[in-house]
């Protein structure tokens, strides 16, 4: 099922293996193996926003850590890049919080019909 996935979403199958692998370890997907194995959802997809999957890739960039990697970024210690970078951030993590994982697939749908 995986090669399948990788296919058809023109990924690399080592590069897709590696998501994978990362998605079961945080119980966003569940693997089976063998005959008729492959993966599902690990919880509703009403359940798992994009911020659930964007954390296990890139929470760095919206958490309290620095854009530009200089450590910790606050509004009393910040780099100067900190005050423009605030309001991007803060929408993006609002749409990824609020956008599951159903939506996207509900998106999907209404496309293809």
């Amino acid at each position: 099922m995986g090669s399948e996935i990788a296919e058809s979403e023109s990924l690399p199958a080592p590069f897709l293996a590696k998501l994978m692998r990362e998605l079961t370890n945080s119980g966003i997907v569940k693997a089976s193996r063998g005959p008729g194995g492959g993966f599902s959802l690990g919880r509703d997809p009403k359940e798992i926003s994009l911020w659930d999957v964007f954390e296990q890739y890139d929470g760095l960039v919206l958490a309290s850590e620095c854009l530009l990697g200089c450590g910790k970024c606050s509004d009393d210690d910040s780099c100067y890049v900190h005050s423009l970078w605030a309001e991007p951030k803060a929408s993006l993590k609002k749409f990824l919080v609020s956008t599951s994982i159903a939506d996207l697939a509900e998106k999907r749908a209404a496309k293809a019909s």
